[in-house]
């Protein structure tokens, strides 16, 4: 690993490209063996990402090795979908209206985001957000033996907490709360024993009011969640104990936390995170530490990547909602999306795309340290920027 770092660090600095035309949101990496769900026939890199507003939902894309580049992939000619046009969870929003956001554009509406995939034995479980017919957000699973299908979906998880457990002296109705952005935790107890947990986020942000004592603008909190499941031979899961914060926004992230990523290097489970809004250049990606997904709370956390960042080249901005494909010994492929210079939400809709960047666990002696992303000290860049949150 240390030779590949060192390469990589010996390249010279270049401005990065999107990894496809395609608008590419919360982008999620999957590389599948040969012993993986699907066999050989499916071994390779995927990649699958947010559609919003389409007859279809999460198509796919597959590394060519030949070609060097991400192709659509393609069951019986057309774009390979989870969920294919014509065959939507009945239980998603057609065009029912949020009651306290009732101006949304259709993208939001129709949201179907974040997909993520993971093994389980001899499936595959997709997690994944989608708003219902009621206008709330939630999150959700399929599962497959196969990533090309079909995917059972299994509906909506019981994870979306009442306003008034987050907010007490909140002065309307009791509502349900969004959740997002739901992965996985894979961690030990001291037995040795594996065990997992599925860890959202509340989307407080969404409930926004004015302080009837006050006057004051208020917006609900934006808590990570872990909870504990168990995964059943037929694909039912199921909650064990119950949910925990692990971390909640605090006035560094420009009112919310979200598109949480978790992986294990060098003896401590890290999470990577995004902050601030994101449509435009004040979304920004932070990396934290956690000792007890169960019991404990995010600390040690420090800005990773934001639109300043040396890697972007200047030329993107707004870079988050990280995932990470190992590539060697406490090294990963992070992917992200990131609005190029000149786009943003406001003006220009949805423009977010995918890009590849490198995260090292060690350094070019093959020591554990602290996460870097690489191309922050490529060529002439010098040691990657590191600002401490407040």
């Amino acid at each position: 690993m240390g030779v590949m770092l060192r390469t990589l660090l010996a390249w010279p600095a270049r401005v990065p490209e999107s990894l496809l035309v395609d608008n590419m949101p919360d982008p999620f990496a999957l590389r599948l063996t040969a012993t993986s769900p699907g066999g050989v026939r499916t071994q390779g890199l995927w990649l699958i990402a947010t559609s919003n507003n389409l007859p279809h939902a999460f198509p796919l894309y597959r590394w060519n090795e030949a070609r060097a580049c991400f192709d659509v992939a393609e069951k019986d000619g057309r774009h390979l979908c989870v969920f294919p046009e014509g065959h939507l969870p009945a239980w998603w929003n057609r065009g029912e209206p949020v009651p306290t956001e009732p101006d949304l554009p259709a993208d939001l509406l129709f949201a179907r985001w974040a997909p993520e995939i993971f093994e389980f034995g001899e499936r595959l479980v997709l997690f994944y957000t989608a708003r219902d017919r009621q206008g709330v957000l939630r999150s959700a699973y399929a599962t497959s033996r196969c990533i090309e299908g079909p995917w059972t979906d299994h509906g909506p998880l019981d994870v979306n907490p009442r306003v008034k457990e987050l907010v007490p002296d909140y002065p309307g109705e009791n509502l349900e709360l969004g959740t997002i952005d739901g992965t996985l935790v894979r961690f030990e107890d001291s037995s040795g024993r594996k065990r997992h947990a599925l860890v959202v986020k509340v989307d407080g942000n969404a409930l926004r009011w004015v302080d009837p004592i006050t006057g004051q603008k208020r917006v609900a909190p934006t808590p990570l969640v872990a909870r504990e499941f168990t995964f059943g031979e037929e694909g039912a899961l199921r909650f064990v104990g119950t949910p925990h914060v692990i971390l909640s926004d605090g006035p560094q992230h420009g009112g919310l936390v979200e598109g949480q990523f978790f992986v294990r290097e060098n003896g401590q489970l890290y999470v990577i995170y995004s902050a601030g809004f994101f449509g435009n250049h004040e979304y920004r990606t932070y990396v934290g530490k956690i000792d007890d997904v169960l019991h404990g709370e995010v600390r040690d956390e420090r800005l990773l990547m934001d639109s300043q960042s040396p890697a972007l080249g200047g030329a993107w901005n707004g870079p988050g909602h990280p995932s990470l494909e190992k590539l060697g010994d406490g090294l990963y492929a992070l992917y992200l999306h990131a609005w190029r210079n000149g786009t943003d939400y406001v003006a220009h809709g949805e423009a977010r795309k995918v890009l590849r960047f490198h995260l090292s666990f060690r350094d070019e002696h093959g020591q554990a340290c602290e996460p870097f992303v690489v191309e922050d000290r490529q060529g002439s860049r010098g040691a990657p920027r590191t600002v401490e949150a407040a």
